[in-house]
């Protein structure tokens, strides 16, 4: 049954009961006998304000029907990821406090989903990436294996080609380690502290860093620097930040400091283009296309750094107006 026939019913049933009951409780309390005319007179009444009843009733039902549609309606446009908002104020607060309501749901789905699908455009991503960098490595062990097994390789040389299948064997075990770390920093388990940003640097991470004997490694941190962050996951971002640092930066120095709240790494090293900027983020990705594995890494180091940040309510982004090296910013959201 619609609101609107339940409403119309409801009223003219309590129309009815009302007119009724006035009608004993004057003769109650005059105490007069109702009559063939009094009796007329309460039908002919009943029959006038019924249909009044039944009017207005009609009306508002219909009024509160149309209210319900509407948000009917934008249920379904909801699960047809139509997020359209509406702000228009109703006469009725309930009904202004439903659509208040519905927009912020709408606004937290429309977030979720987008979310949802950039991590899933992600991933899949990353496994065809996954998958070209793995076959490489075992093409070449296969091929090598053939070689040997076919003789078309020296007894002399054996030795040389099993330290190469030894090298990819190698490679495929690191890449398959980034690839697990990249898949672990999605998982959103977030235990956040303050940490003394300044002492947490100097005995926690520099003592992990070995950058070249050109290259000095500067904490620019203020003793009463610090941060609201999940200890491990910090650990991981500097690390990876300042060993993307160290790659780059043949000689000068690499500093580590506090910003306006913004954690920064900067370095005299290598610098990059401005359209590589939002790209050095995505999974696979490396700006060096030598494809030289030493210095470029599978490009997850900063994959991995920007789900950690995004975890804990930071983001990542590189100064595109730093020319003196390269300058990257763990920001608040």
């Amino acid at each position: 049954m619609s609101i609107k026939k339940l409403l119309l019913i409801s009223y003219i049933i309590a129309g009815f009961i009302i007119s009724i009951f006035t009608a004993f409780m004057t003769f109650y309390i005059i105490d007069v006998p109702i009559g063939m005319k009094m009796f007329s007179k309460i039908v002919i009444t009943i029959s006038i304000v019924l249909p009044v009843i039944a009017l207005l009733s009609y009306l508002i039902g219909s009024y509160f029907s149309k209210k319900f549609a509407d948000i009917q309606k934008r249920l379904i446009l909801i699960s047809k990821e139509d997020f359209t908002l509406y702000d228009k104020n109703e006469y009725i607060d309930e009904i202004t406090e439903i659509n208040k309501i519905l927009n912020t749901v709408s606004i937290q789905l429309e977030n979720s989903i987008n979310e949802l699908k950039e991590k899933n455009s992600e991933l899949t991503w990353m496994v065809r990436s996954f998958a070209h960098d793995f076959r490489t490595p075992l093409t070449i062990i296969q091929g090598n294996i053939e070689a040997i097994e076919d003789g078309l390789v020296a007894n002399e040389n054996i030795p040389l080609v099993l330290e190469k299948v030894k090298y990819e064997t190698h490679y495929m075990n690191e890449l398959l380690s980034d690839v697990l770390l990249f898949i672990g920093s999605m998982k959103s388990v977030v235990k956040k502290e303050k940490i003394q940003l300044k002492e947490f640097i100097d005995k926690e991470i520099f003592v992990l860093l070995v950058p070249d004997a050109s290259v000095t490694l500067i904490n620019a941190m203020k003793e009463e620097d610090e941060i609201l962050f999940t200890k491990t996951d910090l650990k991981k971002i500097i690390i990876n930040l300042l060993d993307n640092s160290i790659k780059f930066t043949t000689k000068g120095s690499i500093t580590i400091a506090l910003e306006n709240n913004s954690l920064i790494v900067q370095d005299t090293g290598t610098s990059i283009e401005t359209k590589e900027c939002e790209k050095i983020f995505q999974p696979f990705y490396t700006v060096d296309e030598s494809k030289n594995r030493l210095k470029s890494g599978f490009g997850l180091g900063l994959a991995i750094t920007k789900n950690l940040a995004q975890k804990n309510d930071y983001s990542l982004a590189c100064d595109t107006k730093y020319k003196n090296g390269f300058k990257i910013a763990l920001i608040p959201q």
